[in-house]
C-alpha cells in the first residue's frame, strides 16, 4: 500500500470513500465533512465509525501497482498524459517512458517541472519509491496552491 495525502485540509476524516476493482479495492480515501463530495462515488462514501481511526482528510491509501500510481499521477492532478504527436506510444505500465515524455515535453510552471526533472533522475536510478514519495508531496502541494481542500 502507498500512502498520500491529496488535500491540505488539517481536519480529521469523517467519512471515506473507496474505488474498487475487481472485488478489491484501488485505493480509498479519507475526508472531512466539507471536502466529503469531491472523491465521492455514487453509494460509496461511508461515514466513519464515531470510535474508530479518523486520518487527516485527504489521506489516500492506494493499493494499485506502483507503475499505475505514477501514471495515475501525470494524468490526474498533473494533465500530463498525452502524447506529442511523432513520439511512439509507450505501454500502458511503462510509466518510465510516460515520465520522461512529461518531462521533455516542457511544462510552463517552474516547480512543476522541476518536480519532472526530479522524478525522471530517480527513475533512471531505479528509485521508484522516490518517485512515488516526491509525485505525492508535489500532488499535497498542488492541492494547497490551488486553494482546493484547505
Amino acid at each position: 500500500m502507498h500512502l498520500r495525502q491529496v488535500t491540505a485540509c488539517s481536519e480529521p476524516s469523517t467519512y471515506t470513500t473507496r474505488r474498487p476493482r475487481k472485488g478489491a479495492p484501488t485505493w480509498q480515501i479519507y475526508t472531512c465533512r466539507r471536502h466529503r463530495t469531491y472523491w465521492h462515488y455514487p453509494d460509496g462514501l461511508r461515514r466513519l465509525p464515531l470510535d474508530g481511526e479518523h486520518p487527516a482528510c485527504g489521506t489516500v491509501h492506494d493499493y494499485r501497482p506502483h507503475a499505475e500510481i505514477i501514471v495515475s499521477h501525470l494524468t490526474g492532478w498533473m494533465c500530463l498524459g498525452g502524447i506529442p504527436v511523432g513520439v511512439p506510444r509507450p505501454a500502458a505500465d511503462d510509466w518510465q517512458a510516460r515520465l520522461r515524455i512529461a518531462a521533455r515535453g516542457g511544462v510552463a510552471d517552474a516547480a512543476l517541472q522541476a518536480v519532472l526533472d526530479r522524478a525522471v533522475h530517480h527513475a533512471e536510478a531505479g528509485e521508484t519509491h522516490a518517485v512515488l514519495a516526491l509525485l505525492a508531496a508535489a500532488e499535497t502541494e498542488a492541492a494547497g496552491v490551488r486553494g482546493r481542500a484547505r
